[in-house]
């Protein structure tokens, strides 16, 4: 009994740490145990292009054309795993490790975030819920750890957010708010949408001066980072982001309905708990007009988009969650209905709790493409010289040779 008072005092006073410890248990357990990768891009973009470059410096003097994508992210794989080299770690699986290790302590800024976003258009109380409920959502963790640009791009995201609805704004907080931005962009150019619509919003508030401000941090902080990479490598700043807006091959990857994402996000957040935040989202709108715009706006582009993939949305996941969960707490404790059914409402969290704990222990221990990792992890320390692959009926697989150790023959 007396632990358990001690335990609420300190969420009491430090709620924000209490919080934190909570959320990184799934994410170091899933740095431990979900290994592998979870799609293709969070492998054979950051991971697979750093380890080719350091065996083999030609792959990068005979570059050819900028692609699509970033080369700021691969880069700082690469010095990585050349500290890591250097420091005499050089097995694949603990460099693995160590990335999956960092990457799960970024991603707390997620909930740290989150928490401080609700606490401005809400209480603390229901900050405590927010957060928690980021740090434990069953697919957070696993997707937190891995290399995928769409997570990767969300703190800085949620940190320009609450930069700009905090209170007590100052000139330095739409300066932060474009530097977070321009981080965002690097990883995730989609998220351009964020600034440029919050941009507008401020322009119709007759806020000129703050929107000019921060799309002048965005600009030169991106030219500082994105820009002169780009021009080192490509030899014309963003080329890459030039060539990714080429539209010509939308079609060519997977495609879907228009309501996919609705779907999806519907049921990853867990009906109807869902359906909870779909109407606090909307319910609070007042409160986060500056954010929710640029949140729909985003989930439109992606919508009409064609080329459709899961975590093509996860950017906006943690802010719907946020603002969503804000708004119908907020509605229910001034709804008669739900204040006479608690029950009713205990229930359905109950519900929600025991699906997303089954979910998170088992994506947070999942071995993600372990046929394809494994065999190389055993041959990496043998004699091979070159590697056949039998297909059958599928065209072609792309082996990940980082985990082999070296590059050879296929």
């Amino acid at each position: 009994m007396k632990i358990n008072n001690k335990l609420k005092e300190i969420l009491e006073i430090k709620p924000v740490l209490i919080i934190l410890i909570i959320a990184i248990i799934p994410r170091l357990i899933s740095a431990i145990f979900a290994q592998g990768y979870a799609m293709h891009d969070d492998h054979f973009g950051p991971i697979e292009q750093p380890f080719q470059i350091i065996n083999d410096p030609s792959f990068w003097e005979n570059r050819g054309e900028p692609h699509g994508h970033s080369i700021v992210y691969p880069a700082i794989h690469y010095y990585l795993f050349i500290f890591l080299n250097a420091i005499g770690l050089s097995h694949p699986q603990d460099k693995m490790l160590i990335v999956r290790l960092i990457h799960s302590l970024y991603s707390l800024l997620i909930v740290y975030f989150g928490f401080k976003i609700t606490k401005e258009i809400a209480d603390e109380k229901i900050a405590k819920k927010v957060g928690l409920l980021l740090g434990l959502l069953w697919f957070l963790p696993f997707m937190s750890v891995h290399n995928l640009v769409e997570m990767v791009c969300i703190p800085p995201l949620m940190a320009g957010s609450y930069s700009l609805i905090k209170a007590n704004k100052t000139n330095r907080s739409y300066i932060f708010a474009g530097v977070m931005f321009a981080i965002a962009f690097i990883f995730r150019p989609q998220t351009l949408v964020f600034p440029f619509s919050i941009a507008i919003i401020l322009l119709f508030q007759k806020h000129w001066r703050e929107s000019i401000l921060m799309l002048l941090a965005l600009f030169v902080f991106a030219f500082l980072t994105q820009g002169i990479v780009d021009w080192l490598a490509w030899g014309y700043p963003f080329a890459a982001f030039i060539t990714y807006l080429n539209v010509e091959n939308i079609y060519d990857y997977v495609t879907g309905p228009w309501y996919q994402y609705i779907i999806l996000i519907t049921g990853v957040i867990i009906p109807p708990i869902s359906f909870f935040i779909y109407y606090g989202f909307i319910k609070n709108w007042k409160k986060s007009l500056i954010i929710l715009i640029p949140i729909l706006l985003f989930f439109l582009f992606h919508s009409i988009y064609p080329n459709k993939q899961e975590r093509f949305i996860l950017p906006i996941v943690p802010l719907l969650i946020t603002l969503g969960l804000s708004g119908w707490e907020i509605y229910i404790s001034n709804s008669r209905f739900w204040l006479r059914q608690k029950k009713l409402l205990k229930a359905f969290w109950i519900w929600f709790w025991v699906v997303n704990s089954i979910l998170l222990i088992t994506f947070s221990t999942t071995y993600s493409k372990k046929t394809r990792v494994e065999p190389l992890v055993y041959l990496s320390d043998k004699n091979v010289t070159g590697i056949i692959v039998s297909c059958g009926k599928i065209p072609d697989i792309q082996l990940p040779l980082f985990y082999l150790n070296k590059i050879v023959p296929i």
